[in-house]
């Protein structure tokens, strides 16, 4: 059989591997492209002259069954948008806007000065219907998107003709804008049978989104032929270009409906494999019927999600307008569902189901600062005979490139303008971290950060599900005491002695990720040096304590360790 789709994923896989941008923002087909597309050519015949729409225009009639004058072309669903404006403001009626919406709504609503009143959303960020219709009067226009943009909430058929209806007797008029609709999977066209009962609606759709024109510009408006010629008559007589003409006739015929009804199965079954993914992070997803999912809940998740989706090279849509005319945040994300699944989830699957956790120890699991912190304050003072203080230790490590606490003491030495050696410090430092038979080291001062219930769960009670690591500058043995202390004494620990070269280079990280080969993975630090040996092996870089991390490369800071069970 005749294969549907041209198949983009290994284009996006790019040359030796490289990640080419996945675009899921504008909810375009950015991953495929149907065959009865790629064939296609335009004659430079056509482009001499102006274009002429009425081939295109009996097809589209033809295909929906309608006569021609129940039909207006139109440049996208923008220029749709557009005569809508025009049309309220010339008749000086009043358009009725159930929030959230789609952008163009609210920007059209600015540069019209439009009459326009907004209806707030409902707890749930589905639009309120009741309210909405409430608002409705003489003359006005409701403004109803189904699936809506941005949250793909289905408005039912039984809502759908009580709209028409109450509208009506209101003599008031719905325009319903269903630029999404072939995604809602339907087996009927059920708009179709409200044209034929009510003079009172007008339909948008478009060849944007499941036939995957958006570059053509081409879109459509559908009703009754009087309410049609009052759109017409304030559009464009050139509207479509020539190659746009052609293109779209290809939109209409048997083979392209098959594709597409194909393809927006496709999709279909994609979203509700995300959304279990998505539901089973705790995050709360509005059903949705259309090619993307509109995803709220702990923000610091949906950081996550944004920053795992740009270390795999996805787009996805983190700013969001039209979501309430009310001065609050909301805290939300939408995410264009691809046909070719794998690169997505993958990102999901970083940003919310690790594999591998991966943890610097010092400041992070372990309180060293009355010990690492106190070694480096006594050796600088017993070979330099300088007051450090422990500004000057955040300052240094501030920096990045002294994640070793020997490499720090040498260099704040060098910096009392004492010369020596880095063996010379380390003997001084160790003698007072390690202490002696006639004094107790500063080690016996350490206490875990880590809480002992989260130490168990992590270290414990779930290695069989996440993996985890404890990536450290410490030199071995006293890695491996550490770990001891916080209940991690089976947890795989790369202490400086494993590597070659030490943070900020990945390479602790990567043995780790190879060693239980894993692909999915974070790291938590509390250095620049740890944000760059986390971006550098492609994983979720965590900063713990201070938010100038983020300068540093982190995707998310929180305030201490414990904090991360929230986000598993």
């Amino acid at each position: 059989m005749k294969p549907l789709y041209q198949n983009n994923f290994e284009a996006y896989q790019g040359e030796a591997g490289s990640r080419k941008v996945l675009k899921l923002d504008f909810n375009e087909r950015s991953d495929s492209r149907p065959l009865w597309l790629t064939t296609e050519t335009i004659s430079t015949e056509c482009l001499w002259k102006y274009p002429d729409k009425t081939g295109l225009e009996d097809q589209v009639a033809q295909y929906y069954g309608l006569n021609k004058e129940q039909l207006l072309l139109t440049n996208g669903g923008d220029e749709a948008i557009e005569l809508l404006f025009k049309y309220a403001c010339l008749q000086q009626r009043r358009l009725i806007l159930p929030l959230p919406a789609f952008s163009q709504y609210l920007a059209g609503k600015v540069t019209w000065s439009a009459d326009m009143t907004l209806i707030e959303p409902l707890d749930d960020m589905r639009i309120d219907l009741q309210g909405a219709l409430s608002e409705v009067s003489e003359g006005s226009i409701l403004i109803i998107t189904s699936p809506n943009n941005p949250t793909g909430e289905l408005i039912s058929e039984d809502e759908l003709y009580r709209v028409c209806q109450q509208a009506k007797e209101k003599n008031a008029q719905v325009f319903l804008d269903e630029a999404y609709i072939e995604f809602a999977c339907k087996d009927e066209d059920y708009s179709l049978k409200l044209l034929e009962e009510f003079d009172n609606l007008i339909v948008l759709r478009t060849l944007s989104k499941a036939f995957g024109l958006a570059g053509i510009r081409c879109g459509y408006l559908l009703g009754q032929s009087k309410i049609v010629i009052e759109f017409a008559r304030l559009a464009m007589p050139f509207n479509l270009p020539a190659p746009t003409i052609e293109v779209a006739k290809k939109a209409f015929t048997d083979s392209a409906r098959l594709e597409v009804n194909n393809y927006a199965g496709t999709i279909s079954q994609n979203r509700e494999q995300v959304v279990v993914l998505l539901k089973s992070a705790g995050l709360k997803v509005v059903d949705s019927s259309a090619n993307f999912l509109f995803i709220q809940g702990n923000e610091n998740k949906l950081r996550l999600i944004k920053a795992a989706c740009e270390k795999r090279n996805i787009i996805i849509k983190t700013e969001l307008a039209g979501l309430s005319a009310k001065d609050k945040k909301i805290n939300a994300i939408r995410i264009t569902i691809p046909f070719y699944l794998k690169p997505l989830l993958n990102a999901l699957g970083l940003a919310l189901k690790p594999e591998l956790i991966c943890f610097d120890m010092d400041g992070v699991l372990i309180d060293t600062r009355q010990s690492y912190d106190q070694a480096i304050k006594a050796t600088v003072e017993h070979i330099a005979g300088k007051t450090v203080e422990q500004s000057d230790i955040e300052k240094l490590r501030s920096k990045g490139g002294f994640n070793n606490d020997w490499v720090l003491s040498l260099e704040l030495v060098q910096q009392s303008g004492y010369e020596t050696d880095l063996n010379a410090v380390i003997d001084v430092f160790q003698s007072f971290y390690q202490g002696s038979e006639k004094n107790k080291g500063l080690k016996e001062l350490e206490k875990p950060f880590i809480e002992r219930q989260l130490s168990t769960q992590l270290f414990v009670t779930n290695t069989r599900t996440i993996k985890t690591a404890i990536v450290t500058g410490r030199p071995k043995d006293e890695a491996v005491e550490g770990a001891r202390m916080i209940g991690a004494n089976n947890c795989l620990v790369i202490s400086d002695d494993d590597v070659e070269v030490s943070k900020p280079e990945p390479e602790g990280i990567i043995k780790a990720l190879r060693y239980f080969g894993k692909e999915n993975g974070w790291m938590l630090g509390d250095t620049p040096d740890d944000m760059v040996a986390a971006n550098r092996a492609g994983v979720i870089a965590i900063g713990i304590g201070d938010e100038s991390l983020y300068e540093g490369g982190a995707d998310l800071v929180l305030d201490n360790v414990n904090q991360l069970e929230s986000l598993l």
